[in-house]
């Protein structure tokens, strides 16, 4: 909890003490705080956890899915993981408008960063909601997301 508290800046720790934070909220104000930092992180914990399901139902090389996940690209297939030997990864040399590492806008949840791209989604790493897989053709029909 007082970690919390001082991520709302309601209160300042040291190595034996925690003093509260001149001008800092009063205790509704501060709860309220708090519980808006718990909603985001419970928000990214849920949106990591559907990073790992999209990894285990991916179709493409799980190999190029991890290293999109950490912002690298690899346009061949890794040819080693179980999607590579049934012949289900794809060739993705063509250039995406959303590469991986670029940063972009969303309407609802605001800025983010492409993590991974593959023939028709997107997974951005929003700074307020966490992860979310996105499909190419809606992003591309609707304008929802612009280059920031």
């Amino acid at each position: 909890m007082v970690n919390l508290l001082e991520a709302a800046e309601v209160v300042l720790t040291t190595h034996d003490r925690v003093r509260y934070v001149q001008g800092a909220p009063p205790p509704a104000k501060a709860v309220a705080a708090v519980a808006g930092i718990v909603e985001r992180q419970e928000k990214r914990d849920r949106s990591r956890v559907e990073v790992v399901q999209r990894y285990a139902e991916t179709r493409d090389c799980r190999r190029r899915f991890l290293l999109g996940y950490f912002g690298q690209e690899l346009d061949q297939p890794c040819g080693h993981c179980d999607n590579c030997d049934e012949g289900r990864s794809g060739d993705r040399s063509e250039v995406s408008e959303y590469p991986p590492d670029s940063v972009v806008r969303h309407e609802r949840w605001g800025r983010g960063t492409v993590v991974q791209h593959e023939a028709d989604r997107l997974m951005v790493l929003f700074d307020e909601v966490g992860y979310k897989t996105l499909s190419l053709d809606a992003v591309r029909d609707t304008g929802v997301l612009a280059p920031a």
